[in-house]
Formats: C-alpha cells, structure tokens, sequence
C-alpha cells in the first residue's frame, strides 16, 4: 500500500499497516462492547402479501414484545406463528474510555482546541468483559379474515357516507340566546326485561324503554322551551344505553344480565330512536353536539352507535358527533367545564384532579366545573375542591337481580341542564317517569300490537 507504514494504531493498540496521514488504522475509536460478530452480521426482514419473517442474528433483542415494540408489528393484522431466540456469551478485552486527539476549530474569537474521546484498551484491567447476545427469529402470518373484515368495514363506511341522507331542513324560531342546553339520560338500559310480578315494580322491555326515552325528551325540551333557541345542544348518548353488549346476553366484562336476546332488534331500534331525537334537537339550536360516552354494560355497542351516527350524520353542517376512544371525555363551553364518564371507574373525589392533569387548558380557562357520571341510578350531588360530582338517575326500573339484592325504590328521572358562557349553570328541568305512564305505555303497545 503506497503512503502506508506499519505501526501501532493509538485507538485499537494493534501493529497494523495504514496510510501516514490516517491516525488510526479505521477503527474511529468504536466502542469495543460492540462486538465483531454483531457488527458483521445484519438483521434480516421478509414480508410478502401473507407472511412476515424477522432473522436478528445478534441482538440484544430477546422477547417478542421487545421485537413487536422495536419493529411496530401491528398484532390485529398479523399473528404469531413461530418465536425462537437463542443465547450466548461474547467475551471481550476490557477497554477505557481515553481522549486521545485534539481538533483545532477555527472561530471568531480564536482558535478552539476539542479534545475527540477514543476506546482503546485499558492495560490496567485484565478481566475479561461478557455480554450475552441473541439470535432471534419470529414469523408471523397475516390475519387475512380480519384484514379483509376491516377493509370491507371501511369500505361500508365510505359508502355509507357517500349515500347519507341530506339534511332535513329546520327553520329556527328565533335569535340564539347566547346559552347551552344539555340532553343527559344514562342508564335507560335498551333491552332489559323486567317483570312487575317479580320486581314489584314496572314492567321494562326495549318499546317500553323506547317510549320513557321518548317522553323524557319531549318534556325536557317542553320546559326548557322559554329559553329559546340555543347557541348549542350537548346531547350525551351512552351511559348502559344498552343492556347488554353481545349476543348471549352478556356486558362487556362478560357478566349475564336479565335481557332481551335478540340483540340485533334492539340496536336498531335504539340507533332509530336516537336518529329520530337529534333529529327533533335540531330544530331547537344552531348546532347539536352528540358525545358518545361508553358504560360499563355496552363500551362497544357505544361506538358501534356512534361510528353508525357518524356515517348518517356525515352530510350535516349542524350535527357533530364526537365518538373518540377515551373513556372520560371534556367539553368547554365559555366559562363551563364538564368531564363526563360512566362512574364506574374511579373515586368521584379524585375527578377534580383528572380534570385538571388530563385538561389543564381548559381547567385553567373555566371557573365553572362539574362531573356528570350514571352508574348508580340515583341522584346525588357532591363538591369536591370547588368541582361538583353530579350522579345523575336512570329511567328504567330494577330487574330481578337489583330486586333481590335490594337496589330498588329509586325514582326514575332525567334531567336537562341549561348553561350559560358567563354564569354557568342558570337552569334545571327535571322529569320524571311513572308506575302509571309505563301501564299506558304497555296498554298502547298492546293495543297497536
């Protein structure tokens, strides 16, 4: 090699031959825990329409969730089929870690000598250095019938989106007066069968809970007339709308609860109930904004409504539908914060503090702040540190399991909450359903039957 000179190289400490103007033989100083087997070896990855292979012939890499986590392999599209990670010990001379070069930069102010820090071995320490180093290989295959579900779902969704109705046209009485009203029914329970004779109390099925649902609104709305047209409706949908969240009866965690069976029917049926209530909210404000919020008894049942009203709703300028994962959800309305969540997760004093970590902004930005939970099926107001914990009641009555248990007696109302920007909370309606309202509502279902 012209130019070349064999000699010590002042970073790796070995005789090599290289060029008189290099200072070191090529190594750069690199880290000696960096061994030569790992350096020399190259992770492999193979994918195709089916399958997915990874080949990591030196790695520190030895779990599948440390490769999953490193390769962001995405396990709803793909499925493990094989996972093998071998182990062995490397042992190296130990090093330290020198400065051995100085570089002169050139500056405004002069020029700046920086020292530039090498490895090279350390005479002083003898013991050996072990790491432990693995061969990982995984395959993983495709999911093809749930990828294929998913793309025929979105493909459903596009469709539905591009054939939703156009807007029924409303015609506003009035001029906007500046406040919010809020639409908040939890625990009507869609599904739920419950039989007088055994319950001493009313009798509940899905066109019964259909017809409470439908009359509660109807009232609501009917005392909260003489505040005219709103500058926005928070309609709040979820909260155990429904009963059950599968075929078998079952709430989300799997428990069984007294219900209809035919899971299918009433989904329908509730998804047209709360087409046709936004639909009638319309017409009393410039905007109606409809919150999924899951329960604890239909979590998936909640988006599944919710993702069908945002396919509906997708041509509508005044209907926003917020269906986002997360379980408790914040709104702001001028001075007005409110978090809204089922209430079976979490200590109600605790909310204040969720509200301010989880929202800082905007719990900085209000002076009025309130919690609205379901879940116990009772009214109860509670002030934690200047936030109030608002429980609100349910509309449906107690099956056999609550009856038995005791968790009965309870009046069955909903309430509408009138909010203003600057002052806050100005207005309560208040409904309440009946023994009596129900036997009509049967003895009407019976009769158009």
């Amino acid at each position: 090699m012209p130019n070349s000179k064999k000699r010590k190289c002042p970073a790796c400490g070995e005789m090599k031959e290289f060029r008189k103007s290099n200072k070191t033989c090529g190594c750069k100083g690199s880290n000696p825990f960096t061994s030569k087997t790992e350096t020399r070896l190259a992770e492999t990855i193979k994918t195709d329409d089916k399958s997915l292979e990874f080949s990591l012939p030196g790695t520190t890499i030895h779990t599948l969730e440390q490769l999953v986590e490193k390769f962001k392999v995405d396990l709803s599209v793909w499925e493990v089929e094989r996972f093998i990670a071998n182990k062995w010990e490397v042992v190296m001379k130990p090093a330290a870690y020198t400065e051995l070069f100085t570089v002169q930069t050139a500056t405004k102010e002069g020029t700046v000598k920086n020292t530039v820090p090498l490895w090279q071995r350390d005479k002083e320490n003898v013991d050996p250095l072990h790491r432990s180093l693995y061969q990982v290989k995984a395959f993983f295959k495709k999911r093809v019938e749930v990828v294929d579900a998913k793309n025929e779902l979105e493909g459903l969704k596009e469709l539905a989106k591009k054939n939703a109705p156009k807007p029924l046209t409303v015609k506003l009485v009035g001029s906007p007066n500046g406040n919010m009203l809020e639409v908040n029914l939890p625990d009507p329970h869609f599904g739920k069968l419950a039989w007088g004779a055994e319950t001493g109390g009313a009798n509940y099925d899905t066109k019964i809970a259909v017809d409470v649902y439908r009359r509660a609104v109807q009232a609501l709305l009917e005392r909260t007339a003489s505040y005219g047209l709103f500058e926005e409706i928070l309609f709040v949908v979820g909260n155990d709308l429904l009963n059950s969240d599968d075929l078998e009866g079952r709430t989300t965690k799997g428990t069984y609860v007294s219900t209809d069976g035919r899971y299918q029917k009433t989904f329908s049926a509730v998804r047209t109930l709360i087409i046709e209530t936004i639909e009638t909210l319309r017409t009393r404000a410039k905007k109606v904004k409809v919150m999924m919020v899951p329960g604890n008894h239909d979590r998936l049942s909640t988006w599944h409504l919710g993702d069908s009203l945002e396919c509906y709703f997708h041509k509508y300028e005044d209907v926003e539908i917020d269906n986002s994962a997360r379980y408790r959800k914040y709104y702001q309305f001028g001075k007005v914060m409110i978090m809204f969540t089922h209430g079976d997760k979490g200590k109600r004093v605790d909310y204040p503090l969720l509200m301010a970590t989880e929202q800082r902004e905007m719990f900085g930005n209000t002076e009025f702040r309130e919690a609205h939970i379901g879940h116990k099926h009772t009214n109860k107001v509670e002030e934690f540190h200047g936030v109030r914990v608002r429980t609100l009641s349910a509309l449906c009555p107690p099956d056999a399991w609550h009856s038995e248990n005791g968790f009965c007696g309870n009046l069955r109302s909903s309430e509408a909450f009138v909010w203003n920007a600057v002052e806050g909370l100005i207005g309560i309606a208040v409904y309440t359903d009946s023994d009596e309202l129900i036997h009509k509502s049967v003895a009407v279902n019976k009769h158009a039957a």
